[in-house]
């Protein structure tokens, strides 16, 4: 009878193959990661949001930051919003102002980088008017925030037909827009924070996020080509073996 003896090579592809224990990753973790990989992906640093969710709950109107600016303008709010869009802060993305989705800074912070969104220059804007003491309001709807003053001429994005909200002694006061278009919405927000963002966030995000809702089909066939991997180095190691052991 011929003695069983122990192969320490093969002996771990064995315990490899035979191992039927499935390693699967709950729907709510990969839920979670998800949730944890977008934000850190569309912000770096999460501190980003932070401010601006509290900046956009007590916006920073400062005149004593515009000062400058607007004494070598006119009295005309019209005239003020005109440069103000023109000259003083020209239109761009929030992500190539701040290099995030959406950022809604201070006054200083909107000056200091030069160009901005709409809040850049809402904030801009009422700041100046509130130096020259012309009365005026915040109005926003769901993607855009504009000031409302004396003689302000209604758009297609600024009217009260679109307004969520509208703020009145420091606080905001919401109402549902008389004129809302889901899908006219949906466009614009893709518009206003798809579109704009650099490719390769882009891909890290896509890619990402297919990684984690595939995550448990990715832990298997990494278990398999493993396995497959001590297999094949198991033979070679044998056949080698063998061929040593030929006189």
């Amino acid at each position: 009878m011929l003695a069983r003896t122990h192969d320490p090579v093969c002996a771990p592809v064995r315990a490899t193959a035979g191992y039927t224990g499935a390693v699967r990753i709950s729907r709510k973790l990969r839920l979670l990661a998800a949730l944890v990989f977008v934000l850190f992906v569309l912000y770096p640093n999460p501190w980003t949001l932070v401010r601006s969710i509290e900046h956009v709950l007590h916006p920073t109107i400062d005149p004593q930051a515009v000062a400058a600016i607007a004494r070598t303008m006119p009295n005309d709010p019209r005239l003020i919003e005109q440069a103000v869009l023109t000259r003083v802060t020209p239109y761009a993305y929030d992500w190539q102002s701040s290099n995030v989705p959406w950022y809604f800074p201070t006054t200083r912070e909107a000056l200091r980088q030069g160009r901005g969104d709409c809040e850049s220059r809402a904030l801009v804007l009422a700041s100046i008017l509130a130096y020259k003491h012309i009365p005026y309001q915040l109005r926003m709807s769901f993607d855009h925030i504009w000031v409302d003053y004396p003689g302000h001429v209604n758009t297609a994005l600024e009217n009260p037909g679109v307004q969520l909200a509208v703020r009145v002694h420091g606080r905001y006061v919401f109402h549902w827009p008389k004129d809302f278009h889901l899908g006219a919405e949906i466009n614009a927000q893709i518009a206003n924070y798809w579109t704009p963002a650099p490719i390769s966030r882009r891909i890290l995000l896509i890619g990402g996020l297919v990684a984690i809702v595939f995550a448990n089909g990715l832990v298997r066939l990494g278990r398999r080509a493993v396995a497959w991997g001590l297999q094949i180095a198991g033979r070679r190691q044998a056949v080698a073996g063998g061929e040593a052991g030929r006189p």
